[in-house]
């Protein structure tokens, strides 16, 4: 293989591996969204630890019951924006930031009362056998506003 064809093969791994985190990343908020919780459970690898509020949720079930319990309770709906997604691939791991604002819709009936939070995500994740898989997550709430936001 030439020189070219590998620094070629190792721009196009790096784009392909960037696309697949950016896409990681935006499933997370499409699957709180939809209540897909098997589905977010498989973004984390087993032993993943997730952190948002204060709460320390360790592992991928962990992780899935958290927003199984808080979000089904509390709000009838939700509708999370994730952007500004930086990617940072160093082997088979990854740093990843991304900035979002999340409504939250007590009762689905009622549109105009929801409790609004912007922030953002700090994450870790590992290429698996399964692809991949953030193995640590840290979100930040910067502000809140609407009605008061609980977890």
């Amino acid at each position: 293989m030439s020189q070219e064809t590998e620094l070629d093969q190792a721009i196009l791994q790096r784009l392909v591996d960037e696309s697949d985190l950016r896409r990681l990343m935006l499933a997370m908020p499409r699957c709180l969204d939809m209540r897909d919780w098997d589905g977010y459970s498989n973004l984390f690898t087993e032993d993943a630890i997730f952190e948002i509020a204060g709460q320390v949720r360790v592992g991928r079930q962990a992780i899935a019951d958290g927003p199984r319990g808080d979000l089904e309770k509390l709000y009838e709906r939700t509708q999370h924006f994730m952007g500004n997604i930086y990617v940072d691939v160093n082997g088979d791991e990854a740093r990843l930031v991304s900035y979002a604002i999340a409504v939250h819709i007590p009762v689905a009936a009622d549109m105009a009362r929801h409790a609004d939070v912007g922030g953002g995500y700090r994450a870790i994740a590992r290429r698996t056998e399964e692809g991949w898989r953030f193995t640590e997550c840290h979100v930040d709430m910067f502000w809140a506003s609407g009605i008061d936001f609980k977890l």
